[in-house]
This record gives structure tokens, sequence and C-alpha cells, in this order.
């Protein structure tokens, strides 16, 4: 039996929390739209049970009223030497009555993974689970050396022709030397980009170069850092290689500067520009050899114009090369100014000719990539996109921001699209599943549906600790978990090549981001993924805007259209 299982019995076994009680903290904590969800008679102990599995260690904190009732309900129930012992040391006092004494200790400030939550825990038998924890960040230093050794696949031939296509840019100088290497997600684009300016630079690392590798997120930072030691030592070079960290709290430090490969983070390179650089950012500029930066697509704003034209006012006319990693080159709004800030050197793999048209079938046909398979679910429900300005031609952009702000929430709440996405979701017996909800509260909700109806499944949120969304997605790699149901987290620097479906449960208009989150699903056998990927887009009638969703862009994407199963 699991903790959220075993502390609801204890809680009515051992607490006596009434059926009342429990109707009414269902009520408050708005569990009703996923009791109705459910469509069944449920018990006050299932109710029980979906609420801590919904709020896990929020369950006991906070300082509403009804919450403050409940620890005291448990703290009645404490033996008197343990309830005195505390009031003595927490309220520091030992008079009053035991009433008193247990309504002082219910109102102490809850502060999650603090003293107090884990003597509550402690004192009324309750995992400590749900005490929660201080939310630690994992503290990486802000260097490390790394010592050769490790052996990966092989690269594939249009792998290589794509890597010394690379190579070739890199002798180049000044604006011949940028480039855009496009790939579709899954088909090793990083690999080809790290191994390539790895190479050119080894012998440069060591008379004080470096290599700058610019992404968005810490996530996407971190992945960086673990694919460059990678390929260090798959190369099986006899010297070690520094690679620096310098996004979040890490700094660069002179002191410790001797050439590598730096791993910023878009943000943390712009505030210190923005501060008219220092020792460290100008030292790495200058002696920059080369720089790539990950999704590419983001390059146009002006964070990235803002380091290239700082750059090139430290390095003149001895501009470093520059290369743009991205999925989707020809899909992006700016797509004049991403070209032009690329030369439009365009590199892509040299397939034969009759992948001319539609060079992705290549991949597929030759197992890199899985064959998508599209399923059309409609809701049956309305939202009408409205905006204040009247909004006649919105762009695609604020219909996304809209939809985000507004539109997710009214939808997460609907009880019967609910439903019929619990009913499709149920239905999946033969693989794993990636979901991707409207909100953070969607996300939970459809996971603790999930459970309650005896299926494997978790929620990972921007809320979600790190050290739990790691253990979740080990868990989804490993088959202990049948879906993994998100909102804004696994779109880049996640992989999970033996995902059978992705299920996407909220409308969406950025190319860029359904790309991005159908891609999750697209490693091929080749690649140690799947032959295929069912993508399902559960669908709502949107008026005018419905046609504008990004799946409808896309229809000569998949493999072959299935809307009935």
């Amino acid at each position: 039996m699991d903790i959220y299982k075993n502390t609801a019995f204890l809680l009515i076994d051992k607490y006596n929390l009434s059926t009342r009680f429990i109707n009414i903290l269902a009520e408050e904590r708005k569990v009703s739209n996923l009791i109705a969800m459910i469509e069944r008679e449920m018990t006050a102990y299932e109710k029980l049970e979906l609420m801590l599995r919904i709020e896990e260690s929020s369950f006991f904190a906070g300082s509403k009223q009804r919450t403050k009732e409940l620890r005291k309900k448990i703290i009645d129930c404490w033996d008197d030497d343990i309830r005195n012992a505390e009031f003595c040391k927490r309220c520091k006092s030992n008079g009053k009555s035991i009433h008193h004494k247990a309504s002082k200790l219910a109102e102490i400030n809850w502060h999650c993974g603090g003293s107090w939550p884990k003597a509550f825990m402690a004192n009324s038998g309750i995992d400590s689970f749900f005490g929660g924890k201080k939310n630690n960040v994992i503290r990486y230093e802000d260097y490390e050396d790394v010592e050769p050794y490790m052996r990966l696949p092989q690269l594939v031939n249009y792998q290589l022709y794509l890597k010394d296509e690379l190579k070739k840019a890199l002798k180049e100088h000044g604006d011949d030397a940028k480039c855009l290497i496009s790939l579709p997600t899954g088909s090793g684009k990083t690999r080809i980009a790290v191994e390539a300016y790895t190479e050119f630079l080894r012998p440069r690392f060591f008379e004080g170069k470096y290599l700058i590798w610019i992404a968005q997120s810490e996530e996407l930072c971190e992945q960086a850092v673990t694919t460059f030691k990678q390929i260090w030592q798959h190369m099986e070079f006899t010297e070690s290689l520094r690679i620096y960290r310098f996004y979040q709290n890490h700094q660069l430090n002179s002191d410790t500067m001797q050439g590598g490969i730096v791993v910023c983070s878009i943000n943390k390179l712009y505030n210190a520009i923005l501060k008219g650089g220092n020792d460290e950012t100008n030292l790495l500029i200058k002696n920059c050899g080369a720089c790539i930066i990950d999704e590419a697509h983001r390059a146009v704003t002006m964070m990235y114009q803002k380091f290239y034209k700082y750059s090139q006012k430290i390095r003149g006319e001895k501009m470093f090369p520059i290369c743009g990693l991205t999925a989707t080159p020809g899909r992006n709004d700016d797509i004049t100014k991403l070209t032009s800030f690329f030369v439009f050197r365009l590199i892509t793999p040299n397939l034969p000719a009759k992948y001319s048209d539609k060079p992705v079938h290549y991949f597929r046909d030759k197992g890199y990539l899985a064959r998508p398979i599209h399923e059309i679910i409609t809701t049956g429900e309305t939202y009408i996109i409205t905006f204040e300005s009247g909004g006649s031609n919105p762009s695609l952009e604020e219909l996304e921001l809209k939809m985000e702000m507004v539109g997710c929430k009214e939808l997460a709440i609907n009880t019967k699209r609910n439903q019929k996405i619990l009913e499709r979701l149920l239905a999946i017996k033969d693989g794993q599943t990636i979901v991707y909800a409207c909100n953070v509260n969607h996300a939970q909700l459809l996971a603790a549906a999930l459970v309650v109806n005896g299926r494997a499944a978790a929620a990972i949120t921007a809320n979600t600790s790190r050290n739990k969304r790691l253990a979740y997605v080990e868990q989804f790699k490993n088959g202990k978990l049948e879906f993994l149901i998100n909102h804004s987290v696994l779109t880049t620097g996640f992989d999970a090549p033996k995902t059978n479906y992705i299920a996407i449960c909220r409308p969406i208009f950025s190319d860029i981001l359904y790309e991005q989150i159908v891609g999750r699903g697209l490693r091929g056998p080749k690649f140690g993924g799947t032959p295929t990927c069912k993508i399902i887009d559960f669908t709502d009638n949107l008026g005018r805007f419905g046609d504008q969703q990004s799946y409808h862009r896309f229809e000569g994407f998949w493999d072959k259209l299935d809307s009935n199963l």
C-alpha cells in the first residue's frame, strides 16, 4: 500500500476524520470537479486519498481555518506527554488546558520542510513526505574537469556529412563562419554540433580559447554540460577538459579560467553585458573560438542581438564562428531576421533525390525517427476567444498568450471535457504516454484521476521539486510510470525515447511549441526509440480562430491520419 492510501486510512481510522469533515475539505479544496469527472460515487476514504495525491505536502500546510482545524483534530489525539512537550517547546509555556494547547499548536506557522512540520508528522505517525522539503537547489560546481573515458554509438552517414560541413564553416571568417543547422527533433543535431566544434577547438582550449554554448533554460544548460562530458569521454582524448557553468547562481572566476567550454544561459550573459560587462565576460568574449546557440529560433530576440553587438564591439572584424541549432527554421514568423542573422548558410543533410520534397520521410524510412500517427478527438466543448481591443486579426503569439492566460483555465475545469480526456487515456494499454495539460491544476487533476483508476501516473509542473522531477522522469524511462502529465516543463531538454503516445490536452497556436511537444515522441528505433508514436490532439470549438491551431499546419507532416481509434 502506498503512502497516500496509508495516510488516508490513518486519518480516518486513528484520527477519526468524519465523512462530513472530509466532504467539507473536498468542497473547499475544489476536488468536486475531479469527483464529477470520475463519474461514480466515491467514499470518504477515496476523496481523502484524492486530496492527498493532488496536494501532497500542501495538504497540511497553510493558514486557512479549516486547515488549522484539520491539524487540531490530529493533535487532539496525541499522547498527553507528546502534546505537552511540544507545547512547552514551541509555545514557551506549560500551562493551559489540553484544548488550548492543541489550538495553539495547530496555529503555529507552517513552513514546508521546517522543524514543526517534521515534528508534526513524526508525532502523528504520518509519512515525513507530507511535511515537505525545503526547496534546496542541487549545487553544481562553477566548473569541472572531465576525464576521458566513454563509448557512444557511432555517428551515421548523414550525421557525419553534417559534421564535415560544420567543420568547413568553422574555417571561414566573419559572416561566412555563421551557419544554421536544421534537423528534425530527435535526429542528433546537438551531438553533431558538439563533436564538430569540440574537435575543431580541442588544440585551442589549451591556448586559453573558449567554446560558448548559449541555451534558454537551466535544464537545457545542464543537458549541454552532460553532452559535452559524454562527447569528450567518447573521443578518447588523453587530456582533461574544463567545462564552466555560467547560469543560475554560477559565476565565472578569472582565477580558474584557462580555456574550455562555457555553458551559459542567455539571461546570465545578457545581464552581465547589460552592466557593461566585467573582466570575466570580456575575457570570455575576447578569447572565444566559436559559439553555438541552442534553439536558434530565439536568436532574433533582443538579448541575443545585444550579445552579438557587444561581442562585435570587443572583437571588431575578427568575430568568432557562430552556429545555430534548430528543428524549425522555416516555421518561425521571424524567419527573415533569423536567416539574416545567420546569413542563410543553412546546413542540411545530403539526402537522395526522392526525399527532396519531404526529407523527414528519409529519417522515418531509415528508422531514425518514429512515424507519427495523428488522432483528433473533438471534445464537443466551446470556448470563444475574445480580445478587449476587438482583436480582429490577432497574431498567433497573441492567440497563444490569450489561451495560456485565460482559455486554458476555463478548459481545465470543464468536467465533460475532462471526462473525455480521461476516457481516452484509460483506453491506452500498449505503451507510455506524455500528457500536456492545460495548467498546473489540470496536470495534478489528470494524474490523480488516472491513479484512482489504477494506472501508474505522476504530474510534473514548474512547482515540482528538482529531485522529484528527476525521480519521476527516471521512473517513466524505466517503464514504472505509464503516464507523465506535465504543464510547460517537458518541451525541451527532455529525453524519453520509448514514448508511444503524446496527448495534447490544450489548444496550441505556436508552431515552434507544437513541434517541440510532438518531438518528445519521435525518436526512432535506430536511436533507441519506437517505430511509431501516436499524437492525440483534443480539440474544441474555438469559433473563428479554431483553424489557426498549430496541428492544422502540420497536416503534411503525419505519416497517416487516423481519427477513428
